[in-house]
């Protein structure tokens, strides 16, 4: 007989049949599935938001952070990252990923520092959990006399 043969011998057929059962118990445990669901989504209304005060501004996002439908993902849901000081995220957001069980995500910091002059884009009142806006020093109200 071949060596494959001799190599699986020092296992019984009925303990193969044991751990496949297992396996396929502990593939289909809640645990299991709950890792594969998908990421936090950034909420609609803000990522549209966020899309078009960046357009509205000749912006682009930095490639750390998604505009594809969820802004909310990469540097945009790092805690550590400080918005304040740091050039390289500028435009940039941050995110808090725990509404709803932790699948919804809120902008919560929205910097645009020294990238656009001009009125602040109406679509700004959609990020209603914003907690920290990086605008100056180039913005005006639009209706300042």
């Amino acid at each position: 007989m071949g060596p494959c043969l001799r190599c699986s011998s020092w296992l019984p057929h009925g303990s193969v049949l044991f751990l496949l059962l297992l396996l396929s118990v502990l593939c289909s445990s809640p645990t299991v599935a709950a890792q594969a669901q998908m990421q936090p989504q950034t909420d609609p209304t803000e990522a549209a938001a966020v899309n078009a005060i960046l357009a509205k501004l000749g912006l682009k996002a930095q490639p750390s952070w998604n505009v594809s439908g969820n802004l909310c993902s990469g540097a945009a849901t790092d805690d550590s990252m400080i918005l304040d000081d740091n050039p390289n995220f500028n435009p940039a957001i941050q995110c808090d990923c725990t509404d709803q069980n932790g699948t919804i995500c809120h902008v919560t910091k929205f910097k645009i520092n020294d990238l656009a002059a001009g009125p602040i884009p109406e679509e700004l009142r959609n990020l209603t959990h914003l907690t920290k806006l990086y605008v100056f020093p180039h913005f005006h109200p639009r209706n300042a006399h």
